[in-house]
């Protein structure tokens, strides 16, 4: 444990910062998830609404640097690359 007082008060900040970021983390693997099962099923209109989500929340975890920029540009990329693979 710290004993500095600053110390304990990033400990507090990362601890909140930490579970933020969980959320987001996990926001992104649901949508994922969701994206690859509609891809599955060739549900096109399903997958296209995700791939919307997707986009918006990877931009807005890059904002909040839970990803890194290039990170969710790639995957952004790929998510569009697979959407486009259906018909």
């Amino acid at each position: 444990m710290p004993n500095v007082e600053s110390a304990k008060k990033y400990m507090r900040v990362s601890a909140k910062k930490k579970a933020q970021n969980d959320v987001w983390r996990s926001l992104l693997a649901n949508l994922e998830r969701k994206f690859h099962k509609a891809l599955k099923e060739k549900n096109k209109t399903e997958a296209e609404k995700l791939v919307k989500d997707l986009q918006k929340t990877l931009d807005k975890s890059a904002k909040l640097n839970v990803v890194h920029k290039n990170n969710a540009s790639r995957s952004k990329s790929r998510f569009i690359k697979a959407l486009n693979k259906i018909k």
